[in-house]
């Protein structure tokens, strides 16, 4: 059984959610239920919990804040949150579980036994201190967690040149001259990418605007990055690239 606490200010989410783990997700243990943060922190201690299932959203301390108010995460986490556009993108980022409420039966099932392959590996806090990591930091500085074979690799954005399309992957080219290939179409990256320094300037490539050296308009468009690479803008996103840039259309 996984010991586990539920974390959230609404005692009608809680209800539910418990309803749910006790109907869809028998190895679950529900060790105790807490209204507040401060609750939280007091009960994480007392029960030492290997899962919570935490609020983002509560008044006072929010659930950011009460991860921050621990001295060490041994335990896994899967957030629950009303829709929060900035908290999605956080998680997908850093590679953390986070359910949308109300809380959907199959994604709470995917969720725990995700959370339980984890904890079987001892794996998941490096996650979280990233997502904390992420949520203070502006964009150029946040982490982002790409698949590799056996974890994540975590990639500061402001070390990424561009990432291309190679059909159902995608190769990441970083400032360091490594490039490497990972299980994501582009269009998954591209959302996983802080939309205000990355542009996608071809079907095939989003490159990072911090490191565009050189816009040529000649043989069809195209920019000049950093390590001197030349990358092709595509007709339907010119536009956009230029207006980004601050430049006038042709």
């Amino acid at each position: 059984m996984i010991k586990s606490l539920i974390i959230d200010d609404e005692q009608n989410c809680i209800d539910a959610l418990k309803a749910d783990l006790n109907k869809y997700c028998g190895n679950v243990e529900i060790s105790a239920t807490c209204l507040s943060g401060k609750e939280g922190i007091l009960a994480i201690k007392k029960y030492k919990p290997r899962l919570i299932f935490l609020d983002v959203e509560m008044p006072w301390m929010n659930g950011f804040e009460m991860l921050e108010m621990l001295d060490h995460i041994d335990f896994c986490i899967i957030f629950t949150t009303a829709y929060d556009k900035f908290a999605a993108k956080a998680f997908r980022i850093s590679a953390v579980d986070y359910l949308l409420k109300p809380v959907d039966a199959n994604d709470l099932k995917i969720a725990v036994k995700k959370a339980e392959e984890k904890i079987l590996a001892s794996e998941g806090s490096v996650n979280i201190e990233n997502l904390l990591h992420n949520i203070r930091q502006p964009a150029q500085q946040q982490k982002i967690a790409f698949p590799q074979r056996e974890g994540y690799e975590f990639i500061a954005a402001e070390n990424i040149l561009y990432c291309h399309a190679e059909g159902a992957y995608t190769n990441i080219q970083l400032t360091s001259n490594k490039k490497f290939l990972i299980s994501k179409n582009l269009g998954d990256v591209e959302e996983m990418l802080p939309a205000d320094i990355f542009q996608r300037i071809h079907h095939s490539t989003i490159v990072n605007m911090q490191h565009i050296t050189n816009l040529i308009r000649s043989d069809g468009g195209y920019v000049v990055i950093d390590n001197g690479e030349k990358l092709m803008i595509s007709k339907a996103k010119k536009d956009m690239l230029l207006q980004r840039l601050g430049l006038k259309k042709d």
